[in-house]
């Protein structure tokens, strides 16, 4: 039996430099010539001037661990082995509570004059963690090894004897710690950063002043960080930080992810040096890193704006956008999920509150993986090799950090894993070319220490990504999520046999959506996403072979010369990069380059001396 545990204690001290003393940009929009733009001081009209304040983060975490297991010999061919691990992983904090996060609805009493929603450590219910640290992750773990003797009859003149063969399988649940990067993506957000780009031009004297009238447009620098607790805090405007765009934050009822592992394997031997090998193995993820647009537009306010004749009218791209209806009053834009009211509290503000960019980090994707492996591997005499083979299939909803799932519906998000390779056969070998035998009356320095060796690979590529990033079908402003729709059956191209294009797939299998409004009347596509799955089908695949030949020459017995020469990619076979998946994009469905930027036959010859 075993018994052990382990503790950490982790510390992140960010200080991070983001242009804190201004910068001036300069495009040409006055004169056609940025550079005579900027000796004029005639700023870009929009963003010509940007500052940051300084970045501070001090990030604490815990963690804690401890486990019990057993290994039992049941027979002698029969071993199991079982135990239990118990986990303990605290979300990230800032010493100081410079974090944040979303609860709608919610008045912050830390800062009661930020925007409803917008909530800090201290606040109820509102822990220094963001989200509690739990303490129930208990992850059990189950194996055995089994070798069957098969001595006698049929079974025996199949599989042999005793040791002959092999039988293994395992489940065990494992827990992951929580990534710094959950609390990073948060750092310098209000209040406790200022990223501000101007709005208009200014002068490059007076960057805070408009450069057409001379008026001015606030003065955001110097930035003064809030002190943790102090009286001020009550008191602080938000209005200097609105609305509050590309703000981040971490879901309150976060859990620890986890996976669930899964393996069967049966292993024989063929010979006294060639052993195969044929294997099943699973893992299903829970609870997964993915993010969340916690603002999004709302498909039926704007609906219900174009029907009630408000001005002007609402439609694609116009989250943003402040509407008078009929009667004289305003809404302040569709994005109001998490505005109660929607619009700024204590300010008479045109602006809303929140703006494009709020995500919400959560754990809550999923994946499957599953995959039949067989391996054949041999060492013994002049040829060792290893072939193995995998047919394989990856499923998830959200495959990276940013890679956002559906705020409405996650199962829409559901698909093929970015890193899914459907096939992959790889086989790596070595022989050493017995010349020493077959010309033995030749010098044996001239005959022996001659080798090949290579690796060669054939795989099926990995998904395409779809995306429509022009269009905002779903009156949602979040890109990220709008699809295109599938209207036909996918062709796939050769792109060697289609010169100047370079084309993949059949881009006429797919179509934009597009919303419109007849009068008061939507098109049917308004606030839908697409029909098209976010990955569904492989991009180009591999073929790819490296082969070297090596000669060791002999001097005496503790030295000798060794010489190789090698090529990569020896058959100069293109491993293409996938294609645009973005309906948007001019290149869509188009490859447009290999994986590597150098030809792709590489060859180089070395010498080396060794005592």
């Amino acid at each position: 039996m075993k018994f052990g545990g382990e503790a950490r204690y982790l510390q992140i001290n960010e200080r991070n430099l983001a242009n804190v003393n201004g910068g001036f940009a300069f495009n040409g929009t006055v004169t056609g010539v940025d550079f005579a733009d900027y000796l004029l001081g005639a700023t870009a009209p929009q963003a010509g001037y940007t500052q940051a304040a300084l970045q501070l983060l001090d990030s604490r975490t815990r963690y804690g661990g401890a486990y019990a297991q057993d290994s039992w010999k049941t027979t002698p061919n029969l071993t199991l082995n079982f135990g239990l691990r118990w986990e303990v992983s605290m979300p990230w904090y800032d010493t100081q509570g410079k974090i944040q996060t979303f609860v709608p609805g919610e008045q912050s009493q830390v800062f009661p004059h930020s925007p409803t929603g917008l909530v800090f450590p201290g606040d109820p219910g509102i822990p220094k963690t963001l989200a509690p640290t739990r303490y129930d992750n208990f992850g059990p773990r189950l194996g055995l090894a089994y070798s069957p003797d098969f001595s006698d009859g049929v079974l025996g003149k199949l599989f042999g004897g005793p040791g002959k063969t092999s039988i293994r399988a395992a489940f065990g649940i494992y827990y992951t710690s929580i990534e710094d990067l959950n609390l990073f993506y948060e750092v310098a957000d209000a209040p406790f950063g200022l990223y501000w780009q101007s709005p208009s031009p200014v002068l490059f004297e007076e960057p805070f002043l408009n450069r057409q009238t001379g008026t001015s447009i606030g003065q955001r620098f110097p930035f003064t960080l809030p002190i943790p607790g102090s009286p001020a805090n009550k008191t602080l405007s938000f209005s200097v930080f609105e609305p509050i765009s590309a703000s981040p934050g971490y879901d309150v009822h976060n859990e620890l992810p986890y996976a669930e592992h899964f393996n069967f394997s049966i292993q024989r031997e063929l010979t006294r040096s060639t052993v195969l090998t044929l294997s099943y193995v699973g893992t299903e993820g829970h609870k997964l890193i993915t993010q969340v647009e916690a603002n999004p537009g709302s498909a039926a306010l704007c609906e219900q704006l174009v029907a009630e004749g408000a001005t002007p009218a609402c439609g694609p791209n116009n989250e943003q956008v402040d509407y008078t209806l009929p009667n004289g009053s305003t809404i302040y834009g569709t994005r109001n999920s998490l505005l109660n009211p929607n619009y700024c509290p204590g300010t008479a503000s045109p602006f809303l509150c929140f703006g494009s960019g709020n995500t919400y980090t959560k754990l809550i994707a999923n994946s499957i993986y599953n995959a039949g492996q067989a391996t054949v591997e041999r060492k013994a005499g002049d040829v060792t090799f290893l072939a193995a083979y995998t047919f394989a299939k990856a499923l998830d909803d959200s495959s990276a950090f940013g890679d956002l799932v559906n705020f409405i519906n996650p199962r829409l998000s559901r698909g093929l894993s970015s890193t899914d390779i459907h096939q992959n056969f790889v086989v790596s070998y070595i022989w050493a070319m017995p010349f020493d035998r077959a010309l033995a009356r030749l010098p044996r320095r001239l005959t022996q220490g001659w080798q090949v060796q290579g690796i060669t690979r054939f795989a099926s590529g990995f998904p395409i990504q779809m995306n429509q990033s022009v269009g905002d079908t779903s009156l949602a402003g979040s890109s990220a999520t709008d699809m295109p729709d599938l209207v036909g059956p996918i062709h796939i191209y050769n792109p060697r046999s289609t010169p100047g294009t370079y084309t993949y797939f059949s881009q006429s299998s797919f179509a934009p959506t597009t919303c419109t409004f007849t009068g008061a009347v939507p098109s049917p596509e308004c606030g839908t996403f697409g029909t098209a799955n976010r990955r569904f089908f492989h991009g180009p695949g591999f073929n790819n072979t490296d082969f070297g030949l090596t000669k060791r020459i002999p001097i005496t017995e503790a030295k000798a010369v060794e010489i190789r020469g090698e090529f990569f990619d020896i058959f100069n076979h293109a491993q293409f990069t996938n294609p645009s998946g973005n309906i948007s994009s001019s290149t869509f469905g188009n490859v447009t380059g290999t994986q590597t930027s150098e030809p792709n036959r590489i060859g180089q010859v070395s010498a080396k001396f060794i005592w």
